[in-house]
C-alpha cells in the first residue's frame, strides 16, 4: 500500500492553508479549501488573502502630505547645520583677525623696543667715534707722532664720555634680549641679532682700545722724551767740540770762551741723561742703559774741561795739566762707548711698542671690523622702517 503523505501547500499569514497540488494557477486563485472564515480573521478579499492582510501592507506606503513633510523637515535640518557651520566658521574668523591683529600690534611694540635699543647705541657712538680716531692714529702712526701730553690729556678727557657709553651699551643689550626671542619676522629677529653684534663690538673696541691706549700714551711719553734726550746729546756734542776748538790758543778770553761753551755742554748733556732716565720711569720696557752711560761719561769730561779752564785761570799748571788729562780719558771712553751704540735712544720704543701692542690692535682692528659690518646692516634696516 502507498505511503500517505501529507498534502503539500502554504499557509497564509491569516492562518488560511493553501494547497499548491494539482494546477499551481488553479490553486492560488480559487482560494482556500474552507471558504469559511474563521472568526474574528475578517472577510476574505479577491486575492484569497484576509481583509488585515491588506490593510498592513497598504499602510506601508506614505501619503504624499507625508513625504513633502519629511522633506520639508529634511532641508530645514540642513539649512540649520548649514547656518549653524557658517556660523562656526564666521565666529573663528572673527577670533584669528582679533589674534592676527593683536599680534601685529605686539609685533610693531617689540619692533618700537628694538629701534629704541638702536637708538642707544647709535647715542654711544658720541663717545666711540672721537675714541676710535685717538685710537686708529697711535695704531697708524705709533709712537713718532704726535704730542705725548696732548694725547694724554684729550684721552682722558674722553674717559666720562666712554663710562656712559658702556651704561648705554649694556641698557641696549639687556633690551635687544628681551625682544629677541618674541619676535616673529625674519628680518626683525636679524635686525635684533645684528644690533647685539653691534652693541657687544663697541664694548669689545673699547675693552681693546684701553688696553691699546694704556700702552701707548707711556710709549708715545718715553718716546718723545727720548726724542727730545737725542737733541740735547748732540747739541752737547757740537758745544764740546766748539769748547775743544777755543782752546786752539791759549789766552785768557778763549779760556773764558772754552769754559762757557763746556757749561753749555754740560747742560745739554745732563738734560739728555735726565731725559732718558724718564724715558725708562715712562716705558719700563725699554733700556736707555747704554746711552746713559755714554752720557756720563760725557758730563764727567766736560767737568774736566771746566776745571782744567779753572786751573788755567788760576794759573794753578798742576791742577790744570792733571784736569785736561782726565779730560782726555773721559772724552776717549766717551768715543769708544758711543761706537758700541747701536743706532740711537730714539728706536728703542718703537719696535718694542709694536710688538706690545700687536695683539691689542689687531683685537681693536677686529672688533670695529665686525661693528661696521653690523652697522651697515641696521642703517638698511632702519631705513626700511622709515626711521
Amino acid at each position: 500500500m502507498a505511503t500517505p503523505e501529507r498534502e503539500r501547500g502554504l499557509m497564509l499569514p491569516g492562518g488560511t492553508f493553501v494547497s499548491t497540488e494539482g494546477d499551481r494557477d488553479t490553486a492560488l486563485t480559487s482560494g482556500p479549501v474552507n471558504s469559511s472564515a474563521r472568526a474574528g480573521l475578517g472577510r476574505a478579499t479577491a486575492t484569497g488573502l484576509p481583509a488585515s492582510r491588506t490593510a498592513r501592507e497598504s499602510s506601508w506606503q506614505a501619503p504624499a502630505e507625508e513625504v513633502a513633510r519629511r522633506k520639508t523637515l529634511r532641508k530645514r535640518r540642513r539649512l540649520a547645520v548649514v547656518a549653524a557651520g557658517t556660523a562656526a566658521v564666521l565666529a573663528a574668523a572673527a577670533f584669528l583677525g582679533t589674534m592676527g591683529y593683536s599680534l601685529i600690534q605686539a609685533q610693531k611694540a617689540l619692533r618700537g623696543d628694538l629701534s629704541a635699543a638702536l637708538g642707544d647705541i647709535q647715542r654711544a657712538d658720541e663717545a666711540i667715534i672721537p675714541m676710535d680716531e685717538l685710537i686708529a692714529a697711535r695704531i697708524n702712526d705709533g709712537v713718532d707722532k704726535g704730542d705725548a701730553e696732548a694725547i694724554a690729556t684729550d684721552w682722558e678727557a674722553l674717559q666720562p664720555q666712554i663710562d656712559q657709553a658702556l651704561v648705554d651699551l649694556d641698557a641696549a643689550r639687556r633690551d635687544v634680549e628681551a625682544v629677541q626671542s618674541k619676535l616673529v619676522d625674519a628680518r626683525d629677529k636679524e635686525a635684533a641679532n645684528r644690533a647685539l653684534v653691534a652693541a657687544n663690538a663697541r664694548v669689545n673696541m673699547i675693552g681693546a682700545g684701553r688696553e691699546l691706549m694704556a700702552e701707548a700714551v707711556p710709549a708715545r711719553r718715553a718716546q718723545q722724551a727720548a726724542q727730545t734726550a737725542w737733541e740735547k746729546t748732540l747739541e752737547g756734542d757740537g758745544l764740546a767740540r766748539d769748547a775743544a776748538a777755543a782752546l786752539s790758543s791759549m789766552t785768557k778770553d778763549t779760556v773764558n770762551q772754552s769754559m762757557a761753551l763746556s757749561e753749555q755742554a754740560l747742560a745739554a748733556f745732563t738734560a739728555a741723561r735726565d731725559g732718558l732716565e724718564s724715558a725708562a720711569e715712562l716705558y719700563p720696557n725699554a733700556d736707555y742703559t747704554a746711552f746713559v752711560s755714554y752720557l756720563n761719561l760725557r758730563i764727567d769730561a766736560q767737568y774736566a774741561a771746566i776745571a782744567s779752564d779753572k786751573a788755567y785761570l788760576a794759573r794753578d799748571k798742576t791742577a790744570m795739566t792733571e784736569q785736561n788729562t782726565r779730560y782726555n780719558e773721559l772724552d776717549a771712553q766717551a768715543a769708544e762707548a758711543a761706537r758700541a751704540l747701536e743706532g740711537d735712544p730714539t728706536g728703542i720704543v718703537g719696535p718694542l711698542y709694536a710688538a706690545a701692542a700687536k695683539d691689542k690692535a689687531a683685537a681693536y682692528s677686529s672688533e670695529r671690523l665686525q661693528a661696521g659690518d653690523a652697522d651697515a646692516f641696521l642703517r638698511d634696516y632702519l631705513g626700511s622702517l622709515g626711521k
